[in-house]
């Protein structure tokens, strides 16, 4: 259970006991204490399913792959954990269900969270529009617990909100936590009723890494050529917009070196893009475009910053969708007096400027509702 009060001097998450100077620790080094270490596998894995030495591969290449995934999370979990206290909030006016299993195997990586607008719910609504959030991650780093704030942001609204996790690397590949969240979406679209969810008022936010799994989850549900192509079978789930927050938009550079690769992540973690190199060389889809043209999209919004290392993905994408002539929104913050407006702002509740982004993104979604679906529960 999370737990946060604003005059609290001590806070609990899943029964580790804090104190927000326990969260601002540091010796100077960017180490987290071992505290900090606790708290902050309830929300990743540190190093629980890095392989042994002995267990890897003689490649080189996965070697680098796997030590730059440990430092890495590590180095984002230091930063991550002084926000804690801030991203474990839920208020009274959302209800969650937590650590459902998705894929009937009781792994971490297949538990999905449901955050409901608490009116919408008790009132029996039987048709509550239903967010489907892809979390970001740079496909190695956090799970759903990350974006409780978030998510609770959002059901405010009176949308529903279904975060799923997915395996991260070193576990498995792209295509695995591609068929991960596409076995989510399924659960949802079978099981989301029971929740008073609406399969006809489905929506889909993804940032970051995510909003990759997000595009090829559009091209498999949209494109039987794609579904085929990946192996992951496409149900024909129909999006009535789509939200993409900082974006990894662009995959280029997995098949022409000199097409920037922004953070080097393409680089990095080339082993983890192994299997889709493999499957998409040699066909049109090497190139995003290419894709992208394939992919039946719903209304699109967008949001970046100039502070957003993949700022350039989503301005790319907005130019493609508009040549495409489809609909979409798109926001680029600039920041002014040294106030930066970094990557993933909307995800960062705790800033009042993140909440105006936010609620951007719902009238975006809004203006897509059907008819006879109105939002007067939690506002």
């Amino acid at each position: 259970m999370n737990h946060r009060n604003e005059e609290a001097t001590t806070f609990s998450v899943n029964g580790i006991a804090f104190t927000r100077e326990d969260l601002y620790a540091t010796d100077g080094r960017r180490r987290l204490t071992p505290l900090q270490e606790r708290l902050a596998r309830t929300w990743t894995y540190l190093d629980e399913d890095i392989p042994a030495d002995d267990d890897m591969p003689d490649d080189a290449e996965y070697r680098d792959f796997v030590e730059y995934i440990r430092r890495h999370r590590a180095s984002y979990a230091f930063s991550d954990v002084r926000r804690l206290d801030f991203r474990s909030a839920v208020p009274g006016t959302v209800m969650k269900f937590a650590d459902i299993d998705y894929a009937g195997d009781g792994t971490r990586s297949h538990l999905l969270d449901i955050f409901l607008p608490k009116e919408a719910y008790l009132r029996g609504d039987g048709d509550i529009p239903v967010i489907f959030n892809i979390h970001g991650g740079a496909f190695f780093y956090s799970f759903k617990e990350i974006q409780n704030a978030y998510a609770a942001q959002l059901a405010e609204h009176g949308f529903a909100v279904v975060c799923p996790n997915y395996t991260l690397a070193p576990g498995g590949d792209f295509l695995d936590m591609l068929a991960d969240v596409s076995t989510a979406l399924q659960w949802l679209m079978h099981n989301g009723a029971a929740w008073q969810l609406s399969s006809e008022q489905m929506y889909l936010v993804s940032d970051s890494a995510g909003a990759l799994l997000g595009t090829f989850l559009l091209a498999c549900e949209t494109n039987r050529e794609m579904a085929s192509l990946l192996g992951v079978p496409g149900r024909g789930a129909r999006f009535r917009s789509v939200g993409f927050t900082s974006g990894m938009l662009a995959y280029d550079h997995l098949f022409d070196p000199s097409y920037p690769d922004s953070g080097e992540l393409f680089e990095k973690l080339r082993p983890l893009f192994r299997p889709l190199i493999g499957r998409l060389g040699g066909t049109p889809y090497e190139r995003t475009a290419a894709l992208m043209e394939r992919i039946d999209y719903p209304p699109v919004w967008l949001s970046t910053s100039t502070d957003d290392f993949l700022e350039s993905d989503s301005l790319i994408t907005a130019m493609r969708l508009r040549a495409m002539d489809r609909d979409h929104e798109l926001h680029d913050l600039r920041a002014v007096n040294g106030r930066r407006i970094p990557h993933d702002y909307p995800l960062m509740t705790w800033d009042s400027g993140s909440a105006a982004l936010n609620d951007a993104m719902i009238a975006f979604f809004r203006e897509h509702l059907s008819p006879r679906t109105t939002l007067t529960a939690s506002v």
